[in-house]
């Protein structure tokens, strides 16, 4: 978002210098130049920078679960590259749960993250994040076949903490209240 903004920026800047140049519409005797223009970048600032690779690792942490889901494989070494602590142990537990129980996953989860915080602002080690994550389309099912009850999946209000340790961010906290919370 923030380099498509940054793009469109840049674009308008662009726009407004072609404008500049159109005077009254009489011609110039003077000669034209080629101008070179330089692409806008944006700077992100250490907490956007922060806010974008949590978003990221969330994300990634999802889909390492779904993979895992599909075949209830609580020990898929992907879960920890964006899962740690008691996000981490939740992920585990459920999938581990699964398999005893002869449960598999499949379809998609669709997912709205937001950021609701970020700290410290200078020097983010933290990001909190908000979700409505929706398991309409990502239903459990018998290993033998055939969904695992008329349960419906729902839209699901769901918290993050995503830590960045040594550098590396992960989903340390995560709550999913139940289907209709959000």
């Amino acid at each position: 978002m923030v380099r498509r903004v940054a793009r469109w920026l840049g674009a308008l800047a662009c726009v407004g210098v072609l404008l500049a140049g159109c005077g009254s519409g009489s011609i110039s005797s003077a000669p034209r130049h080629p101008t070179t223009t330089v692409p806008s970048t944006a700077v992100e600032s250490p907490s956007q920078q922060a806010a974008s690779t949590a978003l990221a690792a969330y994300r990634a942490m999802w889909a390492d679960m779904v993979i895992a889901a599909q075949t209830a494989n609580y020990q898929l070494p992907s879960l920890a590259d964006h899962a740690s602590g008691n996000a981490l142990a939740l992920l585990v537990h459920g999938l581990a749960v699964d398999r005893q129980e002869g449960i598999v996953t499949r379809g998609q989860p669709t997912m709205d993250p937001q950021v609701v915080s970020v700290s410290p602002p200078t020097d983010p080690t933290q990001v909190d994040i908000v979700d409505c994550f929706n398991d309409t389309n990502w239903l459990n099912y018998k290993v033998s076949g055939g969904l695992q009850n008329n349960v419906p999946g729902g839209r699901h209000h769901t918290t993050a903490t995503v830590e960045d340790t040594a550098g590396v961010w992960k989903v340390a906290e995560l709550q999913v209240g139940v289907a209709g919370t959000c």
